[in-house]
């Protein structure tokens, strides 16, 4: 009987753990793609930046640099934007999917939790009635 009870629980682990492991696979994906995105950013940013100072460079008057500064003040301003939302959506995905694995965790354990209890507790009856016909076999031997 211990071992059986012992297997339920080492079931148990498993079906944890298994869950465990979906969760921060998922999890991982998500912060990789963040990572990506803020990696690209930064490159684009920087190619952009190394633009503008090559361009700022060749300027020669005064006109020219205020509507160079302009333009790519305004540039580096949109694509920030355009990023920061990308990023947003990437970390609102990121959380529904730590929910929806936390709830699946959650529900697997409890059903595997159920399934152990109700195992446990039909092998507990067996051997309450396995004790209860001995005791009365020696009981009728008795008399």
């Amino acid at each position: 009987m211990a071992n059986q009870n012992f297997g339920d629980f080492r079931d148990l682990g498993k079906y944890q753990l298994d869950a465990f492991n979906t969760a921060t696979s998922s999890t991982a994906k998500s912060l990789r793609a963040i990572a990506e995105e803020a990696t690209d950013y930064s490159k684009q940013s920087l190619d952009n930046s190394r633009n503008y100072f090559e361009k700022l460079l060749r300027v020669q008057k005064i006109d020219d640099i205020v509507q160079l500064q302009s333009e790519f003040y305004r540039n580096a301003y949109g694509d920030f934007f355009a990023r920061a939302s990308r990023v947003g959506e990437l970390c609102t995905n990121l959380a529904k999917e730590a929910f929806v694995s936390a709830q699946s965790a959650g529900e697997q354990a409890a059903k595997a939790n159920q399934e152990a209890a109700t195992k446990i507790i039909a092998d507990i009856s067996e051997q309450t009635e396995k004790l209860a016909a001995k005791a009365r076999e020696a009981g009728k031997g008795e008399h």
